[in-house]
Parts: C-alpha cells; structure tokens; sequence
C-alpha cells in the first residue's frame, strides 16, 4: 500500500511540474522558448572549424570571418566546385576571385537551428554540390558556434546580408541559388523576398523541410503537443515570440519571391509537419509565384534531417539549377 501511494504521488507531482511549473517557467522567463527555438548552444564543444576538410569536407575549402554591419563576427566556409579542386591551381588569396566563372554556380546554403556549419548531414549536403561543380558558401549565424553575438531574426537577416554582400563584392554575377534548411528556410525565404523588392533576386531558392511561420511551428512542434489543450497555451507560447521579435513569416515573405522556389519536405518529419510546409507552398501559389512542392514518401525514412540521403537530390538540384538559369 505504501509503495502504491509512493508512486502515487511521484507521478502526480511529475505532472505537476510537467503541466504547472514548465508552463509557469515558459512565460516567467520567455527567453527559454527563444533559446529553444535557436538552440545554438547545442554545439560540440572544442570545434577546429579553421580545417573544415577535416569534417569530410570532399574538395578544397577555407575558413574565414567576416564583420557584420553592427560588429557581429561571423564565421564563414567557402568550399569549391570539384573542377577547381582538381585544376590544384588556387592559393589562399586566389579563393575569392573565382566566382565569375559562369560555369560554377554559387549556393549560399543557410542551416537550421542546433550544431554549427560543420554538422555531418550539411557536410553531406556540401559534398553534393561540389560534386554538381558548385561553389558552397555556409557560415554560421550570430550566437553560433563561432561566431559572436546573440541569435535574433533581425540578427540574422543582417547576417545573411553580410555574406552575401561578400560574394557579391567578389562576384559581378547575382545568380547565386539560396538553400535553406528548417530554421534556415525561414532565414533566406525573408532575406530572398528582400532583395528581390531591391530588384536583385537570387537565382533561386530551395527551402529543405521548411515552415510556414514560427507560430504556427511552435504549435505544430513535438514538445509543445503536450500543452495544446492549456487555456494559457497562446499566452505561454506565443508571449515570447511578441517580446522577443521572432516571427519568422515566410509565408508573407514568399510572396515577394519572384525567382523559381522549390520546396523539398519528408512526409514523416516529426519536427515541423508536411503540412506547414504545404501552407507555404499554397502561399507562394497564391500569389502567383513559381512554386514547385516535392514531398518525399514516409517509407524513405528521412525524417528532419535526412532528404540529403536522397539518391535522386543531385539530379532534382541540377535540374532545378537548370530551370533557374534557363531564364537568365
């Protein structure tokens, strides 16, 4: 009996801090839901980004930082088409005078949230384009890994600006393709829409497992599917995002993409549901824009993170780098 009323009253307060305490902490202290939404505190610690060859990094690559605007320090890879790896002709200072080559395409590639540039399924990702004969551009967004600062929307979209604005001052060419993964989609859908109303649209845009608005993922996310049924839930998930500017509405931001968008979801991602990622697509639809959704079956078994295990990605990217430059 007594053992009975033991596990009683464990299990009643392990629901009780579940459904009271974790809640009242969420809207105490709305900058655990902003850390959760970002986590770039989740990284491997004593990280040597300055090799990233040593992560599996297939062709020649650097390291190198760039100064955001407000001070911000970022930290950058630039990996180089498989051609260029092999022609074994370029030197440190040579790496960022060969984008004007037509030849190779430039991906800026935008990472979603936790780890850093040099997580194994983007460096598989990575090795695929350098493949295609592409040049890759990733780095890190403030907060992350390496880089300085605190992770924040507005944050971000200036970060993206600032490499950006380093291809571009190193490039004569604006055909430089954005693909972005989960956090990341939200990250290049905006800054995209952006300089597409300045009139400089990217060559195109690939969103990897994307969102349609950050309400709307936190809602849909596993671990707040426990407290959809709280009369608080809006309050307690929803207070943060208001306080801290985090938004992320690419399902307005779409709208103002003229380039070719292609959208690419696993049907059992568990993190952000297919169905957001079809809301987004509807989205760019709805304003005429050139959508193009792909979903890949549950049988796969790629879940969040694993569309890079495709076998067919190569070609869906070729083929839609393809499409893109065709109207050049």
């Amino acid at each position: 009996m007594g053992t009975i009323c033991q596990t009683t009253l464990l299990a009643g307060s392990f629901l009780v801090f579940l459904y009271g305490i974790v809640p009242l902490l969420l809207y105490l202290f709305p900058n655990i839901e902003l850390s959760l939404i970002f986590m770039s505190a989740v990284n491997w610690p004593f990280t040597n980004y300055s090799d990233p060859r040593a992560y599996g990094v297939k062709y020649d690559s650097r390291n190198f930082y760039l100064t955001s605007s407000d001070g911000i320090k970022l930290g950058v890879w630039h990996m180089l088409p498989k051609s260029l790896h092999e022609s074994s002709v370029l030197n440190e200072k040579e790496f960022g005078t060969v984008f004007d080559d037509e030849r190779y395409p430039v991906v800026l590639y935008f990472h979603g949230n936790t780890w850093s540039r040099c997580a194994s399924h983007r460096i598989q990702l990575y090795n695929i384009f350098t493949e295609l004969n592409y040049h890759v551009v990733t780095f890190d967004y403030r907060g992350f890994a390496d880089s300085t600062g605190s992770a924040s929307e507005e944050g971000m979209n200036k970060d993206a600006y600032t490499v950006y604005q380093w291809i571009r001052t190193h490039s004569n060419r604006t055909s430089v393709l954005f693909w972005g993964h989960s956090l990341g989609t939200a990250v290049a859908t905006r800054f995209a829409a952006d300089l597409c109303l300045s009139g400089n649209c990217p060559l195109g845009l690939v969103l990897e497992a994307p969102f349609n608005n950050m309400f709307d993922a936190v809602k849909n996310h596993p671990f707040t599917s426990m407290y959809r049924w709280h009369p608080w839930f809006a309050e307690i998930f929803t207070y943060p995002l208001l306080k801290y500017n985090v938004h992320f509405k690419s399902d307005e931001h779409i709208k103002n993409v003229y380039c070719p968008i292609l959208i690419l979801h696993a049907e059992d991602d568990n993190i952000i549901p297919s169905q957001l990622a079809r809301q987004l697509h509807e989205a760019a639809l709805s304003a005429d824009r050139d959508s193009t959704f792909k979903e890949f079956s549950r049988t796969k078994k790629y879940g969040h993170k694993f569309i890079v295990r495709e076998p067919e990605l190569p070609t869906i990217t070729k083929n839609f780098v393809k499409k893109c430059t065709s109207g050049i």
